[in-house]
């Protein structure tokens, strides 16, 4: 019987479809033009260069400069140090690229991995400070403590799944040749159909998004269509990261409570960031089970954290 449950769910979904084309229509767009104009512009410098990194090989190098507290912390190789570094300053789903890159090309080994899977995924500060601070909430000084906490409970949440042994040494590989023919075309081309992917579940997602406001409004549960409610704000933050943030900015709350709701919308980042982020560390065998229990805790470290931080400084 479970065999059947997702093609179940995929005739339904096709079939909802059909009550209302115009607006599913315009709700992909929405997704495809929030992609369009946030995400790829910002997305794609990123995603090119740590590809470019990654095949150079050079990564291992600067890894072993600056990667032994993160391996002492985590007890994991310290090439997990980059795939860190790049999520801390890019945001989704750059960690978890990088991290799948470096488990393919045997810069570290599976276990090492997953483990590392539960403190590289994090927000960019651009979204968190500039989308979320200035543009959603309309509060500078909240976005810099959403950002402070969901720093810090990606971090802390690293240290629930950390192993009892002691890391692998890190295995330095010849750099390759930068100047290569290959080398530039194969990492645009990855970065591209990487995007497609990204692309392809925001918009995807946000439809489900909108979707399931839509049955549970049928069902006489109203608030969820309308918006601007708690409920609303959670069930979005289900879907999608920035629809869940508008939802809890139109909520009315105090600074403090938006700026933990939002903060945990940002940490736990929704599918969209779920499917994105699967799409990349499939590959070193993580379950899907345990990452989203690693992205529900991180985001309930960093909500707590984000509500402790507001109540002394909002």
């Amino acid at each position: 019987m479970r065999k059947w449950l997702f093609p179940l769910f995929l005739f339904a979904v096709l079939a909802f479809l059909l009550l209302d084309p115009s607006r599913y229509f315009l709700s992909v767009r929405r997704g495809l033009l929030l992609f369009s104009s946030s995400v790829l512009p910002s997305m794609l410098p990123y995603f090119f260069f740590t590809k470019l990194l990654t095949g150079t090989g050079c990564v291992t190098v600067l890894a072993g400069k600056g990667g032994k507290p993160v391996s002492k912390a985590y007890r994991v190789a310290p090439i997990a140090s980059y795939p860190l570094l790049m999520s801390l300053l890019s945001g989704y789903p750059v960690g978890a690229r990088v991290l799948g890159d470096l488990y393919e090309k045997g810069l570290i080994s599976q276990e090492d991995a997953i483990r590392s899977a539960s403190f590289t995924s994090t927000s960019g500060s651009m979204f968190v400070l500039g989308s979320v601070g200035a543009v959603i909430l309309k509060d500078a000084k909240a976005g810099l403590i959403i950002l402070i906490a969901h720093y810090l409970g990606a971090l802390l949440n690293g240290l629930l799944y950390r192993g009892k042994k002691c890391a692998r040494p890190l295995v330095l590989l010849p750099p390759l040749d930068a100047s290569s023919d290959t080398l530039l075309s194969d990492a645009m081309y990855e970065s591209v159909i990487s995007l497609g992917l990204v692309g392809g579940f925001i918009a995807v997602t946000g439809l489900l998004g909108d979707m399931a406001a839509d049955l549970l409004s049928y069902m006489g549960l109203r608030s969820f269509r309308s918006g601007g409610t708690l409920a609303s704000g959670l069930l979005f933050s289900l879907f999608e990261v920035t629809r869940g943030c508008v939802e809890f900015a139109a909520f009315g709350a105090s600074r403090v409570w938006t700026a933990a709701f939002a903060c945990f919308a940002i940490s736990f980042g929704g599918l969209s960031v779920f499917l994105q982020s699967m799409a990349f560390l499939g590959k070193t065998g993580l379950k899907k089970e345990k990452l989203l229990l690693m992205k529900s805790s991180q985001a309930a470290v960093s909500f707590a954290i984000c509500l402790g931080l507001g109540w002394l400084f909002l």
